[in-house]
């Protein structure tokens, strides 16, 4: 059955729920005051609990593209065009308004955008992990690698230099010494050159959450990509904040990469950042809603494996909901 919206094409619910998600997107960018859109978009998202992941999806990428407003709730002093109230109308407002051609390559356009970082991480990475795994790499040298879950690292190994980009997520690293071959590790936060260790690198995957290196025991040195230099020794760690300082801390080595075996470990953190750091070990989605996730400190042991039940912890702890929705949609609240 297809539902028609004043001046776009009616949305089917043949169509994939990722294709609906993003025509109402496009709908709802174009009439944010329009109050009878807002109501037909409020039925199609209650309908179907694949509804509320694929909008989920796309509020997420348009709100870090900044294309999008975060709500759409109706605007004052913004005059609403009339409804049409014939078939005709609808049609011919249709018509005026999209063409077959334009939807297609909006729909193309927004859905390259869902997909664009995934196919250009697999294009990159010479190895790479899905959800709830965990990978271990013995590279050219001896050195060995493993990846935590929804991680990947590009290896560049040549004359003079052993360099790895860590493109997404966190890695453990035993390194083989070579003095003619620095060791390197490169992220978007900071370049850890090592001295002989073993140590652990997570990549910060929000603009505002820091990058971690912890030292189960050797020496690296960390480099910011705006700041000095630092030396971090077995037992010590390094949270590298967006604007480049580093904060160092007193880690347990038997703590370091501690999702070896599939722990989590939060000292200290934010709810928001302990959420951020389940979402690898879930196999769906994980939204979480409420200013006070961001000022509540979190200390605890979580099982990694089991995402859902660390987060009713957390939020036994305090005091959030949690709601899901078909087992692989979860909201977490507090307020």
């Amino acid at each position: 059955m297809d539902r028609g919206i004043e001046g776009y094409p009616p949305i089917s619910f043949e169509r994939g729920a990722e294709e609906q998600a993003v025509i109402w997107a496009i709908a709802l960018h174009e009439r944010p005051a329009d109050e009878v859109l807002q109501q037909h978009f409020q039925t199609w998202l209650e309908a179907n609990a694949a509804h509320h992941l694929a909008w989920a999806e796309m509020r997420h990428i348009h709100d870090r593209l900044g294309e999008i407003e975060p709500t759409y709730a109706v605007r004052t002093g913004q005059a609403r065009r009339p409804w049409p109230a014939t078939r005709a109308e609808r049609i011919t407002a249709s018509s005026r308004h999209w063409r077959g051609a334009a939807l297609l390559a909006g729909c193309a356009l927004c859905l390259g955008l869902l997909f664009m970082p995934a196919a250009m991480l697999r294009l990159q990475a010479d190895h790479r992990t899905g959800v709830a795994e965990i990978q271990r790499i013995t590279l050219a040298d001896g050195s060995v690698v493993q990846l935590a879950p929804r991680s990947a690292i590009a290896v560049d190994y040549a004359e003079g230099r052993r360099d790895i980009r860590l493109l997404k997520g966190e890695a453990f690293f035993t390194v083989t010494p070579d003095p003619q071959r620095p060791f390197r590790v490169r992220g978007a936060r900071a370049t850890v050159t090592v001295l002989g260790t073993a140590f652990d690198v997570r990549e910060a995957e929000a603009a505002a959450q820091p990058a971690f290196i912890g030292v189960e025991h050797g020496r690296v040195r960390v480099e910011p990509a705006d700041g000095p230099a630092d030396i971090l020794t077995g037992g010590e760690a390094a949270i590298v904040a967006a604007s480049g300082r580093v904060n160092r801390q007193i880690v347990p080595a038997t703590q370091v990469a501690a999702w070896r075996e599939r722990q989590l470990i939060v000292q200290d953190e934010s709810i928001a950042d302990a959420i951020e750091r389940l979402r690898p070990w879930f196999n769906g989605m994980i939204v979480a809603r409420g200013d006070a996730l961001a000022r509540q400190r979190l200390t605890g042991v979580f099982n990694a494996s089991d995402p859902l039940e660390a987060l009713h912890g957390m939020a036994r702890a305090y005091g959030g909901r949690v709601m899901t929705i078909g087992g692989w949609l979860v909201i977490y609240s507090q307020d």
